[in-house]
């Protein structure tokens, strides 16, 4: 879909190496013996996605996504999946990496090289969402410097936090302005005034 919507062409940008882990494009089909198996122990819900019934719109939609596999060698040691969720806005569905490769902090370092390629198509922010519960994930999005945009509850995730990642600085500004009222203007040209 970010090829249709935006000319990002995920196959020609990849692959990327973070150290010994190579980031690759795949295809959902290819990433959903290892979903199945980290899942369970990671994303702690009633009713997974995986669990859902593979229907002819779900299967197309897995086809539409953008998946990312990351390998150590030819090991799968993390998967991130992701899609378009309008003309100007990029949704990480889902992130997960085998326990013993997060502290090689390889969600922050592929999100931070996916910025270049998405602002010059012109994606204006990114969005996740994460269960508030999920702690580590909440401290690691912040310090990312996201900001918590909405909440919503449902009976598919429970309740979750979304969190937005601007990639464009007007859109970070109206937002901080409006919604925050953080004072955004640099230290020295504050002292100017």
């Amino acid at each position: 879909m970010s090829q249709r919507l935006w000319g990002i062409d995920w196959r020609s940008v990849l692959p990327w190496q973070l150290d010994e882990i190579r980031v690759e494009y795949a295809r959902l089909a290819d990433v959903l013996p290892f979903m199945a198996e980290l899942f369970p122990r990671t994303f702690n819900t009633g009713k997974q996605w995986l669990e859902e019934e593979m229907t002819e719109a779900k299967r197309r939609f897995g086809e539409e996504m953008d998946v990312f596999v990351f390998r150590d060698g030819e090991k799968i040691v993390g998967v991130v999946t992701g899609n378009p969720s309008d003309w100007s806005t990029y949704y990480w569905r889902v992130a997960g990496i085998l326990p013993e490769y997060r502290r090689q902090a390889l969600l922050t370092r592929f999100t931070e090289r996916c910025y270049a390629p998405f602002r010059a198509a012109g994606v204006r922010r990114m969005e996740v969402d994460t269960s508030p519960g999920n702690r580590a994930m909440v401290r690691h999005l912040s310090g990312q410097g996201l900001f918590v945009t909405a909440t919503m509850s449902s009976e598919r995730w429970g309740q979750v936090l979304r969190f937005t990642k601007f990639l464009d600085e007007d859109a970070e500004r109206t937002f901080t302005t409006q919604f925050l009222d953080i004072n955004t203007t640099p230290n020295a040209e504050r002292r100017q005034r």
